[in-house]
Parts: structure tokens; sequence; C-alpha cells
């Protein structure tokens, strides 16, 4: 029975799991962890590079103080070494400095997917892009439309308002007028009211004037 093993996340030193995969990375490399990624890997893997380097120079430094040959205790002297020892050496040399070179290789695999991913997104982007340029534009013209059509809306507006006011001030002009000849009727007929009362009064100094004349005859017939 076979058991299978997971991958872990290509950092260095990195216990977790990649994450899942996803339609625009379907083989991640590592873990949900925002700092290990290909650049965090590269950055990790120059710091240990740069370390060994520093404790390499640390122990030659310390062999010099010494009064020795950097150097001397790592590799024996040339003369009258063994070839099979110098072989060991060497060996033992590149398998410590293997698994460094392994992961400068895989840094430099991954730095080429991530340079392909990152030319992807800005393909993408570039594309979002356009689209939204698109949009704006398309905005834009219906903006300038919508302004239009206001600009029209408003024009016809105050042509509207303009009629109503002049048919307002013609309404209030006819008012006026109907007042002055509503005014000048009343006057008239005050005055025939006037001249109503003075016939009456006529009529009226008529009727006394020949009921006393009636009266007078009436008094001369019986005396006569």
């Amino acid at each position: 029975m076979t058991v299978e093993t997971l991958p872990l996340c290509a950092y260095p030193e990195c216990p977790n799991h990649p994450e899942a995969p996803t339609p625009g990375n379907p083989e991640p490399r590592y873990c949900a962890h925002p700092d290990h990624n290909a650049l965090g890997a590269f950055r990790r893997f120059r710091a240990k590079r740069q370390q060994r380097r520093d404790e390499k120079r640390q122990a030659a430094e310390a062999g010099k103080a010494a009064g020795k040959a950097p150097g001397a205790e790592a590799l024996p002297d040339v003369e009258g070494s063994d070839p099979r020892t110098d072989l060991v050496t060497l060996l033992s040399r590149l398998s410590a400095d293997l698994p460094g070179y392994i992961e400068e290789l895989a840094l430099v695999t991954d730095s080429a997917t991530a340079e392909e991913r990152i030319r992807t997104v800005t393909r993408a982007a570039a594309q979002r892009t356009l689209e939204a340029e698109r949009r704006t534009a398309l905005a834009e013209e219906a903006a300038d439309m919508a302004v239009a059509q206001l600009d029209v809306a408003k024009h016809r507006f105050e042509e509207e308002v303009d009629k109503i006011r002049q048919e307002a001030a013609q309404q209030v002009a006819d008012l006026a007028f109907v007042r002055a000849e509503l005014e000048r009727y009343r006057e008239r007929v005050a005055q025939l009211e006037q001249r109503l009362d003075g016939v009456r009064e006529e009529a009226d100094a008529a009727r006394r004037e020949r009921s006393e004349t009636a009266r007078q005859a009436e008094q001369h017939r019986c005396a006569a």
C-alpha cells in the first residue's frame, strides 16, 4: 500500500502545503502566507546564501587569526593527498551545495512562470482598461445627449413660461379694461337713476298740480 505524500510549499523551510488550485493558478507552489511567493522565496534564498558566505568569511578570518591558511582544515595538503579522499571531499561539498542549486533552479523556473502570469494579468488588465475606457466613452456620450436634451427641455420651458407670462399679462389687461367699462356703466346707471328721480319728481308735481286744478274746478262748479 502506497501512501500519497502531499507537496510542501516551495518557500524555503515552510512546512505548509500549497494552496488549492484555481482557474488562474492551476498548479500553485506556495501556501496562503502573503510573503510565500516567488519573490519572497528568492529573497529568502539570497539571504541564506549571503548567510553562508558570511559564515565562510568568518571561518576564514578565524583561521587567519589562528595562524592557519583559509581552508586548511577543509582540504588536506596537496603533497601526499589521496585522490579518493579529495573526491570524497568534493562530493561532500557538492552534496552540501546541491540543495541550494536546486532551490535556485526552482526559483528561476518559478520566476519564469510568475513572469508569464504577470504578462497574462497585464493583458487582462489592459483588456479591462480598454473595456472601462469604452464604457467611459459611452457614458460620456450618454451624458452629452442628456445635457443636449436638458438644454432643449430648458429652452421649451422658457418658451412656455414666456407664453404663460404674455397670456397672464393679456388677461390682466383685459381685466383692467372690463373693470374700467364696469365703472363707466356704473356711472351711467347712477346718472340714469338721477334722471329717473327727476322725472319721478316732475311726475309727482304734475300729478299734484292736476289734483289741485281739479279740486279748484270742482269748488268753482259747486259755487256756481
